[in-house]
């Protein structure tokens, strides 16, 4: 029973979610916001029997770049530790933190500020099993890895400066179009939220750790693969690894809200005005028609140059293709079990979409209170959030016009609310993409991750409740 409640545990607090979820449509009537106006027909669109086939397939769909990307990364990995040099190059990293405290807060700040400042939170996994392979042999726990890289990405969120998937939807004005609006206004804002969330975190991830040094026995391993070792040179890892740094950083930081323009105007040059004939653009033929300028990339983008810099290092260490393939294969098996989770996690937004009663419900609460309310506004942000982990959803059903349009005195505050808010809600909710991803794929029980993280999570509250107020009173 033990064992059922590791594995499954998390799987359970998920379908309890998709239940209760399917049942408020039993309960509550649907409606639909345009604006600041909000229609219902006192209506119920219950989900039945018949229905759940078909939000099963919305909810793959919704997964389905996630899946992609997962796999994808999961294959790469699969490739590298089949190699002398990736075990090498992790193991010479290890050695070098001698101080393991310090090592823990320094990858906290990279994985935060990455997390922060990049429009896809899904590109940072691309190093992911790197960071973890390197604080395996560093001998750290479980819950220390889960809390400096996964935790690390979600207080980034809560932080986003000039990222986080999503949010950039709200920014370029999809939303959000107040005359004088720039989210570049709040950014000093969402920085401190940032730089206070990673004190907050780090203190109780270096407590954490002392603790651990007192009980060595309680340390658990992630089990490690075994190498060839033929494969040794280090050149082609070494050299793709920071390549793949280099491009995820361009690709996915929104240049221009930095007033950077050097990348669109590149884009153009190869996609529209370098062709041969009449209408052959041989850049666009090679690239793709749906390769966008950097800053603009989607979860595809980097994955199709990630499987092709697979390729590249299974001819570099000369692999067989039936020992590639198996490789590859041996890798995407590791991710199973997260996109099942991710699959469980997109169930609860693919049943408020069959059934958009979260209008209803977020209208019912603003109308507790007249004019611009924070606790009104924050918990439907919050409520929202956790049944939909999509930001860009909720702004389709409405969520986002109406605060917009209702309150457009309110702008910045809101901007840096929803920002701050959304982010807190994926360190907590079962339906939090990046957490489902993070406790699936290290085995950590929700249960624990929420005894570990609650002191947190009301620490920073409290100091987002103190900045939501200085802002709508100043």
């Amino acid at each position: 029973m033990k064992k059922e409640e590791k594995n499954y545990g998390l799987l359970k607090v998920i379908l309890l979610f998709v239940v209760v979820a399917i049942l408020l449509s039993w309960l509550i009537p649907y409606g639909q916001l345009t604006g600041t106006d909000f229609m219902s027909e006192g209506a119920l669109a219950r989900i039945g029997l018949n229905n759940l086939s078909e939000f099963i397939y919305y909810a793959f769909q919704f997964a389905l770049d996630k899946i992609v990307i997962l796999l994808i990364i999961a294959g790469f990995y699969g490739v590298l530790v089949k190699t002398k040099a990736y075990d090498n190059i992790t193991s010479s990293i290890a050695k070098k933190f001698s101080n393991k405290k310090l090592a823990v807060v320094m990858i906290s700040v990279v994985i935060a500020v990455m997390a922060s400042v990049l429009t896809q939170t899904f590109a940072i996994l691309i190093f992911v099993p790197f960071i973890i392979s390197i604080m395996n042999k560093m001998k750290l726990d479980k819950m220390t890895i889960m809390a400096t890289v996964f935790g690390s990405m979600l207080v980034g969120s809560i932080g986003a400066t000039y990222g986080t998937e999503g949010l950039m939807l709200v920014a370029k004005g999809n939303y959000f179009t107040a005359e004088g609006f720039d989210p570049n206004n709040t950014v000093l804002i969402r920085a401190g939220i940032l730089l206070i969330g990673l004190v907050l975190f780090n203190f109780f991830t270096i407590s954490h750790m002392s603790k651990k040094d007192k009980d060595k026995e309680s340390i658990e391993m992630i089990p490690i693969v075994e190498v060839d070792d033929k494969k040794k040179s280090k050149a082609p890892i070494i050299i793709i690894g920071i390549l793949l740094l280099i491009i995820v950083i361009l690709g996915f930081l929104k240049w221009n809200l930095l007033n950077v323009t050097i990348f669109d105007k590149f884009h153009k040059l190869i996609t529209e005005d370098i062709k041969i004939g009449q209408d052959f653009y041989i850049f666009q033929s090679i690239l793709g028609t749906r390769f966008e300028a950097f800053g603009n990339w989607d979860i595809f983008t980097i994955a199709s140059i990630l499987f092709v810099l697979t390729i590249i290092i299974g001819l570099c260490y000369r692999f067989k293709f039936n020992e590639f393939i198996d490789s590859y294969m041996d890798g995407c098996k590791k991710v199973i079990k997260p996109c099942i989770f991710l699959m469980g996690a997109y169930l609860v937004m693919a049943v408020v979409y069959m059934s958009p009663y979260l209008p209803t419900i977020s209208h019912k609460i603003w109308g507790l209170a007249d004019g611009f309310n924070i606790a009104t506004s924050s918990l439907t942000i919050i409520l929202n959030n956790i049944f939909c982990p999509n930001l860009d959803f909720i702004g389709f059903s409405g969520i986002l016009g109406y605060l917009a349009s209702e309150y457009p005195t309110y702008m910045n505050a809101l901007y840096v609310m929803i920002s701050s808010l959304t982010g807190l809600v994926m360190v907590f909710a079962p339906t939090s993409l990046m957490l489902v991803v993070g406790l699936s794929s290290l085995d950590v029980k929700y249960k624990d991750w929420f005894k570990y993280i609650w002191k947190f999570l009301l620490g920073i509250s409290i100091c987002l409740i103190v900045i939501f107020i200085l802002m709508t009173v100043i």
